[in-house]
């Protein structure tokens, strides 16, 4: 058995050898901003897209997909970004520079499986946050897809220790955190917190990230966390089967959590139903290209 490898200082060197985002970093950037500021351009935010051509292609085929129910095609960005709006196209686009780090392991890598169930779980705390009509709906996504990134770091940067994790997690359906704290000494949390904070993310966010497997509820009257949506959603998701077959809650409605959002079993059948059909949609916009 691997010894537990990690004191803060390692934690911390691991976190170091990990870099910037990929994929155009400061298009990301130039996109990020532009979209946090309802007082942008168009084409302003067009004129950034375009320099990036996986960008322009996903953002195009998002604004021609089912859900617009565009009776026409969408043939130029500025267009596409009219119908998307600016939220959606700020979770594209940290979505397409997440998708480029999930995708360094190739199609047979457990990084593939990383990515659907991110993606799989960004969609489920959408879908939820919608439902509550929750404020920051785009946010909760991208907190959401993010929030094992700390999984993605271990396997690149720890392969052979982190295999045992997942032999021992899909061996058991044991929970990923329980498993690495106690092989290596912390857990995909930390790494991820440590790491958006290095990329200079919201704190709240990392916070979120670093909480999600055990959220606080929220205070009443105010709306759900993102903490709180993330568990929602990490555990939604499990139903699609894209992902690790880890530990699983058979009934959500039962958690804390639901019961402090008023969310019932029907109710989150309903939200589940919605789930599939966007993510079947949105995961075609990455691997159908």
């Amino acid at each position: 058995m691997t010894q537990p490898i990690a004191n803060d200082s390692n934690l911390n060197k691991i976190v170091d050898t990990i870099g910037e985002l990929p994929a155009s970093p400061a298009i990301v950037s130039a996109v990020m901003g532009l979209t946090s500021n309802l007082n942008s351009k168009v084409t302003d935010v067009s004129k950034v897209l375009a320099s990036d051509q996986s960008l322009t292609a996903k953002v195009l085929k998002l604004s021609n997909s089912s859900f617009y129910g565009r009776s026409k095609e969408v043939k130029t960005l500025q267009k596409a970004i009219l119908i998307l709006g600016f939220f959606t196209v700020r979770s594209m686009v940290i979505a397409t520079s997440a998708h480029s780090m999930f995708s360094k392991g190739g199609q047979d890598g457990p990084e593939v499986q990383l990515w659907r169930h991110s993606l799989s779980t960004a969609v489920a705390a959408r879908q939820i946050a919608k439902h509550l009509c929750h404020p920051e709906q785009q946010e909760v996504f991208i907190a959401a897809l993010l929030h094992d990134i700390g999984k993605l770091v271990l396997i690149q940067r720890l392969p052979d220790q982190y295999q045992q994790v997942l032999t021992e997690v899909e061996g058991t359906a044991g929970e990923f955190i329980e498993v690495e704290t106690r092989l290596l000494g912390f857990n995909h949390c930390d790494v991820a917190s440590l790491l958006l904070e290095k990329w200079f993310f919201p704190s709240n966010l990392c916070e979120a990230i670093l909480t999600h497997h055990h959220p606080k509820n929220s205070e009443a009257g105010r709306p759900a966390s993102l903490a709180e949506l993330i568990y929602l959603g990490n555990h939604m998701a499990k139903r699609l089967e894209v992902g690790f077959n880890d530990r699983r809650i058979e009934n959500l409605a039962e958690t804390d959590t639901a019961s402090d959002l008023r969310l019932d079993e029907a109710t989150l059948d309903d939200i589940y139903g919605q789930v599939a059909e966007h993510y079947t949609a949105e995961i075609g916009i990455f691997e159908d290209m």
